[in-house]
Formats: C-alpha cells, structure tokens, sequence
C-alpha cells in the first residue's frame, strides 16, 4: 500500500499556459515558463490539499503505463522520479508541449502544473491541468530574471471558481525499481459519463490505461466483502440483511462502487474501518471499483443460507425478500421460515 496522501510535501511547482486551439493551427503553442514559481509555506499547503482532495476522491483511478503507448510522458514521468531534480524546467516543457498537441478544439485550453515532492520517502510527480474562465488573462513575472507564472494568482483564481482542477495525474516511485504507482482523476466528464477518464488525457496524454479490468476487480470485491460479512457478522438476521445489500450494490445503476460510501451506509460504525482495512488486505488501494458484474452475474441472482448441520436453502433473490424470513433464536442460531405453495418433494 502506498502511504497515506496525508504525508505529501511539495517541493517544487512550475505552470505553463496551454490555449484552446485546433490540431490544424501549427502556429499555437504554449506559454512557458522558465522557471519554477516561487513557494511558501501556505502555497505549499494549499496545493497539496488540492492533490489529496482530488486523487482521494471517488472520482480517481488506479493506471499503469501502456506499454503500447506512443505518449512520451511515461518517459519524462519515469526520468523525475529517478533523477529527482535534473531537468525539471526542460521536462516540464516537453510535457506541456505533449498535452497542447495530444487535445483538439473541443478540449478546452488551461493551466498545467507540473509538481514535484516526495510521499513517504518516495518521490512523486503531479501533472495538473487547471482550466480557467474564458477571458481571464494570466501575466508572468520574473523571478531571477526567467518568466514564471505567480502561484499565488492560481490559487486566487480557484479559490474565487475562475479556474477549476478537472484533470490530475498523480505518480509515486515503486520501492522495487518497476513502473511507478500511477492515479489519475478526470472531473470534467459531465452528468452519467461513460469513461473513467477522458480518452486523449489517459491514453494520448498520459500514456497510461486504467489498471485493472472491471470485471475481475467487481469480482474481486464481491468475494472480499461477502468473506468479511460472513466472518464478522455473528448475527444471522444481519449478516443476512449485509449480503442482501452487497448483492443490490452489486446489481444497481450505478457505474461504480465507492468501498467508503458502501462501508457508511451498510455496515455499523465498528465494522467500517476493520472493513476498508480488510479490502486493502485484498489488494484495493482506491476507494472506487468500477463495476462490471459479468463474471459473477449468476450469483448476483440467488441466495444461499448455508448451516452447519449440510442444510442449505438456495433461491431466487428477489423471492428470498417476499417468502424467505431470517430469524434469530436464544441461542444465537437462526431460524428460517419459508412460506409459499409447496411444489413438490424429492430425494437428491
């Protein structure tokens, strides 16, 4: 598990402006900077809780580099976090450069930060793009004589909604030397969208694609969760209620599963935690599972109630909440009651 988003310090920023522009315009290209912009102690502080508000959010997703990709960020990304400060202007530029001719007209222009820092003793790159209200200029200072952008007026500018963090990819060095630990976040994808992240910012932009295939990670967590609430949840009547709302979770219209929303709304208070602390044991290092029930759709259908004596009791999950009633006796056993027409009798 990475650390805790808590422990990021930022050490150094830079900000380049990149214009709204068609792919046919060769005469576009970005405003650089030549410098990083100048920090204190309350920028620091203010952009760090912009990185963990969004790469914490519901809305951010675990991805790994293409190995098919065309994208050079990969490479520049790969080379700041090995060599640490070397070249962090040059390969700013470069990245800058990259997203201006990876996105069309349809993709609005804006501000993209690169940011570099350290997370729990591993180095970690941000790669920001802010966008801003048509019509707001942004003039650059000197600072040592090179042009930079003053971070102070981009804080301004969120802090007064003139320009809004729609799109993070955040990085963390791997401690074995492999490919980083990779997280990108898209908020600009509009109401019921049907990508994670917009296509040129995941894959023309950053390189990257999303890291595991839905299907197997919706598999995985209805297994964790229905393990943990067996093993945890003594009493029959609500360990029958916990399944019985994991398979609806499952099975509603929702594109994704927040693990913390379904913690809060499903579980006690004392369950919660020990909860979350069992899928990260199972190897969940988001707090969202895009969901796809395909491999597990047939289970999704049925309940089972499964004693120790061999009894098991199997049906449809929808008549398991009109004919099947769960009680629980003195001794802490359960009872169940089963009403309906009784449509025949036969060995097996």
């Amino acid at each position: 598990m990475p650390p805790a988003l808590s422990q990021l310090t930022i050490d150094r920023i830079i900000i380049h402006e990149v214009p709204r522009h068609l792919r046919s315009d060769t005469a576009s290209s970005p405003t650089y900077s030549e410098v990083e912009s100048p920090l204190d102690a309350q920028l620091r502080m203010f952009f760090k809780e912009k990185i963990v508000e969004t790469v914490g959010s519901s809305s951010a997703y675990d991805v790994v580099f293409d190995a098919q990709t065309t994208s050079p960020v990969p490479q520049f990304i790969r080379e700041m976090l090995i060599t640490g400060h070397g070249n962090f202007v040059e390969i700013s530029k470069r990245i800058a450069k990259h997203l201006h001719d990876a996105q069309g007209g349809a993709s609005p222009g804006g501000l993209v930060t690169v940011v570099d820092g350290s997370l729990g003793g591993r180095r970690a790159v941000g790669i920001l793009k802010l966008e801003k209200e048509e019509g707001v200029r942004l003039n650059q200072a000197t600072h040592g004589g090179l042009r930079t952008f003053d971070v102070s007026l981009i804080r301004d500018l969120i802090l007064t909604r003139k320009t809004k963090l729609f799109k993070v990819g955040f990085f963390l060095s791997a401690e074995d030397g492999t490919d980083p630990d990779g997280t990108a976040c898209d908020e600009q994808r509009g109401y019921r969208p049907t990508t994670e992240v917009a296509g040129f910012f995941l894959t023309g932009f950053l390189g990257c694609r999303l890291a595991e295939d839905p299907r197997i990670s919706t598999k995985r967590f209805f297994l964790a969760t229905q393990e943990f609430l067996n093993e945890q949840i003594a009493d029959p009547v609500a360990r029958t209620e916990a399944i019985n709302h994991l398979l609806s979770e499952l099975t509603n219209q929702r594109a994704r599963i927040n693990l913390r929303e379904f913690a809060r709304d499903n579980l006690p208070v004392q369950l919660r935690q020990p909860f979350l602390n069992h899928l990260e044991q199972a190897g969940f290092r988001t707090h969202t599972v895009m969901k796809d029930i395909e491999l597990i759709e047939s289970q999704t259908k049925k309940m089972a109630l499964e004693f120790q004596n061999g009894v098991t009791v199997v049906g449809d999950r929808e008549a398991f909440g009109t004919s099947v009633k769960v009680n629980r006796t003195r001794d802490g056993s359960a009872r169940v009651e089963i009403t309906g027409e009784l449509k025949e009798v036969k060995g097996k």
